[in-house]
C-alpha cells in the first residue's frame, strides 16, 4: 500500500473510530452530589461512572469475576479500538477513568490531558510485539533498516515504545525506519491482505495475527517495555468527592478480579473467547500475557516508567517530557472498600 495511502486510511479510520466511541459514551459524566451517609462515607446510588476501556478488556475481566455485583453506584462502559481516541473522550469529559498502557498515558499528558495515574498494572511484555507476515525477509530487528513498520494504534502506543526501544538496542535509529500509524482494526485488515507487511502492535490483534501464521521479530519481554499498564482517572472526576470515592471503590473490585483470575484461569478464558468471539486458543494467549494483580502506583512503578518518557522524549515522540511520579494520586488505591 502506497504510503500516501496509508495515512489517508489512518485519518479516515481514527475519525470514526472517535465518532462511534463518543456516540457510545453518551452524554459528558456529571458532578453527583452525595448525601453523606450515617458512617460519613458518601451515598453512591446517583453516582454514574463511566469507564474507559480497550478491546473489551477490563470489561470482560470484571463480568468474568462477577466482582461488580452489588457495587453502590451505576456503571456505564465506553469502548475504544486504542488509547487514543479513548483519552481524547477523557478529554472531553466524557470518561472518568481509562486503561492504557504505559506510553499512550505519557503521550496523553504530554500533550495536556489533565488525569491522575490511580492504580498499574505490569505483565512481562509479551503481549507486545512486532510481527511480520509469513515469508517476509524481516526475521530480526536489524533486517527493519529501510523498511515500512505500521504501527498500531497511534503514534505515542506501547507498540511504538518497543519500535524505538529494539531499534537503538540495535543500534539503529527511529528515522532508520518508515512509520505508519493505523487503528487496529484497519491495520489487521490491512496485514491479512498483505498490504503491510511488518507491524508493530499488541494484545488480541497480535495473537490473532499470529494464530494465523505472522512471525514475531521481536516481543516486549527481558525489559524491551516496561510492561506496566495503568489506570487513570480524570482531574475533574477525583475532584468530585462522590466520584472519586466510586473511583476508589471500583478500584477494589478490580483488585478482587485480577484476584479472581489467578485461580479461574480456564474460565476466565473461556468468558473472553464468547465475549470478544476469539478461538480459544487465542483467547488462552491473550489471558496468560496480562497482568494477575492491580499495584499502586509505586515509586518503583513511577521510576520504571520514567525511563520510557526519557527516551520517547529524546527521540521526539513525547513533545514534552514526563515527572512520572508527579502524576501520580495513591489516596484512591488501595483503599477502604465503599459501603
Amino acid at each position: 500500500m502506497p504510503r500516501s495511502a496509508l495515512r489517508l486510511f489512518a485519518a479516515l479510520s481514527a475519525a470514526l473510530a472517535l465518532s462511534v466511541s463518543l456516540a457510545a459514551c453518551g452524554d459528558s459524566p456529571k458532578k453527583d452530589t452525595a448525601v453523606p451517609a450515617a458512617d460519613g462515607r458518601p451515598d453512591l446510588s446517583g453516582v454514574t461512572l463511566t469507564l474507559g476501556d480497550q478491546a473489551n478488556g477490563l470489561q470482560t475481566l470484571l463480568t468474568a469475576a462477577g466482582t461488580l455485583k452489588g457495587a453502590p453506584y451505576k456503571v456505564k462502559w465506553a469502548e475504544f479500538q486504542g488509547a487514543a481516541p479513548l483519552f481524547q473522550a477523557m478529554q472531553s469529559g466524557q470518561v472518568d477513568t481509562g486503561t492504557a498502557a504505559d506510553l499512550p498515558t505519557l503521550q496523553a499528558i504530554s500533550g495536556g490531558l489533565k488525569i491522575k495515574l490511580v492504580a498499574a498494572a505490569t505483565s512481562n511484555g509479551a503481549g507486545t510485539a512486532i510481527i511480520a507476515r509469513p515469508g517476509s525477509p524481516v526475521k530480526t530487528v536489524q533486517d527493519l533498516k529501510g523498511k515500512d513498520v505500521v504501527v498500531s494504534s497511534a503514534k505515542g502506543s506501547i507498540a511504538e515504545y518497543l519500535l524505538a526501544k529494539v531499534l537503538t538496542d540495535a543500534g539503529l535509529k527511529y528515522s532508520d525506519v518508515h512509520v505508519q500509524y493505523l487503528l487496529p482494526t484497519a491495520a489487521q485488515a490491512a496485514f491479512n491482505a498483505g498490504k503491510i507487511q511488518t507491524w508493530a502492535t499488541f494484545g488480541i490483534y497480535q495473537d490473532i495475527a499470529v494464530q494465523k501464521g505472522a512471525r514475531i521479530v521481536v516481543d516486549g519481554r527481558d525489559g524491551r517495555t516496561s510492561g506496566v499498564g495503568f489506570i487513570s482517572a480524570a482531574q475533574s472526576s477525583v475532584a468530585d468527592p462522590a466520584r472519586k470515592a466510586a473511583i476508589a471503590d471500583f478500584l477494589n473490585r478490580l483488585s478482587a478480579a485480577y484476584t479472581w483470575t489467578t485461580a479461574h484461569a480456564d474460565e476466565y478464558a473461556h468468558v473472553f473467547s464468547q465475549k470478544n468471539g476469539v478461538p480459544a486458543d487465542v483467547a488462552r494467549t491473550v489471558v496468560s500475557q496480562g497482568a494477575s494483580a492491580l499495584q499502586p502506583v509505586s515509586p518503583d512503578i513511577t521510576a520504571k516508567v520514567q525511563g520510557v518518557s526519557d527516551l520517547m522524549h529524546r527521540i521526539g515522540s513525547l513533545p514534552t517530557g514526563v515527572q512520572v511520579a508527579g502524576t501520580a494520586d495513591t489516596s484512591l488505591y488501595p483503599h477502604s472498600p465503599a459501603k
